[in-house]
């Protein structure tokens, strides 16, 4: 697709871009202000920072608290971000909330409130990110903001832009509302909207919000001249606790408006040592650029973080490095290497711009900084041009060229540079933009609040045009066209059934055996795509992407997997480290398939890995899944061809789609049963309640709601309890597949100390979602949000391949989602009502704990008398678990 950019100037300096993607659902709305951490004066280092968090803190018509109020609500995201020349502000809402997104942006440039407790309230959350980002972990902050007080001198550049907390807690009210005067006036900002809305419509609301804030001066752009550096600049810290010396080394890029090919084939050179590391040193990773390609005018970094190896001191691991880039153009494998890195970088570009979200933010940032938002859909080609010549010269040139050295050693205490020194020139006096006129001071009056827009119309959501068919193995296929990026994305979905889902570590071993015996990942990106085995316990799911020539390809690949096996002897895989979710859903399903399937095992015939490949791959069936740049029907076509092999899976075997109803009965009688799940080295309790959804619709629009209800909001009844109880602790309610039936649970994660009380609060919710009705005034907010945060999994090719492979692997028709907005708005109180009692009633959940022996047991006991006046549960299995844990 192309897109096409259109823009305008309003009368108070604002630069309008507009983009127009048809068929988007949800629209982004960003706002730059050419004002970065490098405007900031010496004596107010991290100010932009602060600043940026201040924005959010309330404007004339939205005071504290409810800038967010359209964007929480409707399942939407907005944040702030702090670079070194711009400030960007963005949101993504649905498209009915356009006007409500770009009136909350004008009201806080036209009116921002500044007031002592909203600057003593940021100034307490910087000190906490300041902590978390820099202080608390190890290797805080490398690179960034140590890296370039060591490359830089002008002071603009060098100086760490979280600044002196000390310092800033010295600021004022008045010098808020002195910064909002200097650098946040409409001509020094431009807003990007990208959504599906006529363009000159657009144009007309940013008149209609924005034309009416008044022109006045700002401050220019600082001064970041740098003298050339002629020698290496080295800088040495040291850390605690941390288990090896680590470097980073900073080289001046070229400027990137004069020399763009210089520029891209240091990009490309950064991919290539990231993905290919470099000698003499360990964990080599590279960057185009302190905080990503093109985010920043010159002067900018290419950046290196590497460890270095024991026994090796900073300066050899340096050397080493850059010790062979003289002779690039000599090695035989450069334009191989090259060749993949490019491709690499122009289908992630591809991949990660293509949601309205992120392109409206790298729109407004190009406009801003180099004046051309169309570079973003001109740097594939850009690059595309870059060859390995132009990448060994990149290479020579950083082998001669003078860097800074960050070396950051264990010690036994923290230390750090000292801090960049004013050394660049003065800050420029205010100067006017185009015409000559007074700076504007502090208003003195408040500006009036204005009325909220209401919601606009909102469009359904539409995968695209597709193909739906069931071929004659038995694979269900789902292909959609959705031509924005030059990409096709591809997922097969195949359930491990009875063996797999009792031996998963047979299935682990039999996912490794597979992409060592084919090397399906090298060779699909060879071909610039992507080809990924991985299992979770229930299902072997390969994911992927692949240019559209590449389509058949990639479908050839998928016809090799099914080849025997044979009698392979699985190497011993390495241990997974696998979150308490996960360890909890594999010891219920076997706790489950020891009441509902025959093993093999119990007569002593433990499967082989090739009957483990037979059952999964070699039986028909599951789920395969195309969503991009393609024909529907010749993809179909293709598929059929290339899984030919496939056997049909017979009615009733996992893999057989089921179209409506319970998944499968296996679950259905199953009673109350605890299992308690001993660990060591765990510090909290993690549990899991499960019980199989009754037979009926699973994909009812009452279900979901009853699940958001329950625990899936942040004001569901779960949430609501924690709050009132004061417990720290994490639980959500949520339904999926388990074995062949569909399930519906709670997870929670309790510390110690809050054990107990949480476990007694989820049992108290669960009964009160069979006793107290679901009222209109409690639905409707849960309602709004659900049919809302819906329509984010049509933002990309990627997120509707995923959500159509959930759907149709849960025996769901694919336009389910699309209904589903509608359907959610038709659903009453009291359907929503005895769906919670259907779904989460506690007399039929079987609980998993996972945690130390004796807590685990405990909270097991604990919710076996909790539940006694409607059932005694059997007492808890205690059950050993070793392994490596998230």
């Amino acid at each position: 697709m192309k897109h096409k950019v259109s823009r305008a100037t309003l009368g108070n300096g604002l630069r309008v871009v507009v983009e127009r993607q048809p068929g988007a659902s949800r629209t982004a709305v960003c706002v730059h202000y050419g004002v970065g951490y490098r405007s900031e004066r010496p004596d107010r280092e991290g100010f932009a920072h602060l600043f940026e968090h201040l924005m959010f803190r309330g404007s004339a018509s939205l005071p504290e608290g409810r800038f967010y109020d359209h964007i929480h609500s409707l399942g939407g995201q907005a944040n702030g971000t702090t670079h070194q020349d711009y400030t960007d502000y963005h949101q993504v809402v649905p498209a009915a909330a356009l006007e409500q997104a770009l009136f909350s942006e004008a009201d806080r440039m036209r009116a921002p409130r500044f007031t002592e407790q909203s600057l003593a309230g940021q100034l307490d959350g910087i000190e906490v990110e300041i902590h978390e980002a820099v202080e608390a972990r190890p290797y805080g902050g490398f690179p960034w903001p140590l890296l370039p007080g060591v490359v830089f001198e002008n002071f603009a550049n060098a100086h760490d832009g979280y600044g002196r907390l000390e310092q800033l807690r010295t600021a004022t009210v008045a010098e808020c509302e002195e910064f909002f005067e200097a650098h946040y006036a409409p001509g020094n900002a431009v807003l990007t909207v990208v959504g599906d809305h006529d363009p000159e419509e657009l144009l007309a609301l940013a008149e209609r919000y924005f034309g009416g804030i008044p022109a006045r001066s700002f401050a220019p752009s600082p001064d970041l001249r740098e003298r050339d550096l002629t020698e290496d600049r080295w800088a040495t810290c040291t850390e605690p606790e941390v288990p090896a010396t680590a470097v980073a080394v900073g080289y001046r890029l070229p400027d990137s408006r004069a020399d763009m090919a210089g520029y891209l084939a240091h990009a490309v050179l950064a991919e290539i040592i990231s993905q290919q590391g470099l000698e003499g040193v360990q964990a080599a990773s590279a960057g185009c650029g302190v905080f990503g390609p093109l985010d920043a005018r010159d002067p900018d970094l290419l950046v290196i973080t590497a460890l270095v190896p024991p026994a090796v001191s900073p300066r050899q691991a340096v050397e080493a490095m850059t010790g062979r880039w003289s002779s690039w153009a000599d090695d035989p494998r450069l334009e191989r290497i090259q060749a993949q890195a490019v491709r690499r970088m122009i289908t992630e570009h591809h991949r990660q711009h293509v949601e309205v979200y992120v392109r409206g933010r790298a729109l407004g940032r190009l406009e801003l900084l180099f004046g051309r938002a169309e570079l973003l859909d001109e740097l594939p080609a850009r690059l595309g041009e870059i060859g390995p010549g132009d990448v060994a010269a990149a290479a020579r040139g950083l082998h001669a060229a003078a860097k800074g050295v960050l070396v950051m050693a264990p010690g036994a205490a923290r230390t750090r540079p000292a801090p960049a020194r004013d050394t660049g020139p003065a800050p420029a006096a205010l100067e006017p933009p185009g015409t000559p006129g007074p700076v504007a001071g502090p208003p003195t009056v408040p500006a009036p609040a204005r009325p909220v827009p209401p919601l606009g119309a909102q469009p359904t959501p539409y995968y695209g045009p597709r193909r739906d068919v069931t071929l004659v193995g038995g694979t269900r296929v789902v292909a959609v066209r959705d031509g924005r990026i030059p990409l096709v994305e591809l997922r097969l979905r195949l359930p491990l059934g009875a063996s797999g889902w009792r031996r998963p570590e047979d299935v682990d071993a039999l996912v490794h055996v597979l992409a060592g015996r084919t090397g399906v990942t090298g060779r699909a990106e060879e071909r610039g795509g992507s080809f990924h085995l991985s299992t979770d316990g229930q299902w072997l799911d390969i994911t992927g992407f692949t240019p559209p020539d590449g389509v058949t390809d990639w479908l050839g690949l998928l016809g090799e997997l099914a080849a025997p096996v044979g009698a392979v002897v699985p190497l011993r895989t390495p241990s997974r480290r696998r979150d308490p979710g996960a360890v909890a859903d594999t010891a219920l399903r076997g706790h489950w398939l020891a009441h509902t399937a025959p093993s093999r095992e119990r007569t002593g015939e433990r499967p082989g890995l090739d009957m483990v490949h037979h059952d999964i791959l070699r039986r028909g069936g599951g789920w395969l899944v195309a969503v991009g740049d393609i024909d529907p029907d010749r993809f179909a076509a293709d598929a059929e061809r290339a899984l030919s092999g496939w056997k049909a899976a017979a009615p009733g075997e996992a893999g057989a789609y089921a179209e409506t109803g319970a998944y499968g009965e296996a679950g259905a009688s199953l009673g109350t049963s605890t299992l308690a799940l001993h660990h060591d080295a765990m510090a909290d309790v993690h549990l899991t309640l499960s019980a199989p959804e009754p037979t009926g619709d699973t994909a009812s629009a009452a279900r979901y709601l009853a699940t958001a209800v329950a625990g899936a909001h942040y004001q569901s009844r779960m949430a609501a309890h924690s709050l009132r109880a004061g417990l720290d602790h994490t639980v959500y309610s949520a339904r999926d597949i388990c074995l062949g039936t569909s399930r519906a649970y709670v997870r929670a994660t309790l510390p110690e100390r809050h054990a107990a009380g949480g476990v007694a609060g989820i049992a108290e919710v669960l009964g009160e979602l069979r006793t107290v009705p679901v009222t209109a005034a409690e639905l409707e907010p849960i309602r709004t949000f659900c049919a809302a945060q819906l329509l984010g999994v049509f933002d990309s090719p990627a997120a509707k391949a995923d959500l159509l492979r959930d759907t149709v692997s849960a025996g769901r028709r694919p336009e389910w989602a699309e209904r589903l907005p509608e359907l959610l708005r038709q659903s009453t109180p009291a359907e929503v009502g005895t769906a919670c009692a259907d779904l989460f009633a506690a007399d039929r959940m079987t609980m998993v704990v996972l945690g130390r022996p004796g807590l685990a047991s405990e909270t097991a006991d604990r919710w076996t008398a909790l539940l006694e006046g409607s059932g005694t549960p059997p007492a808890p299995v205690p059950r050993p678990h070793a392994g490596p844990l998230a």
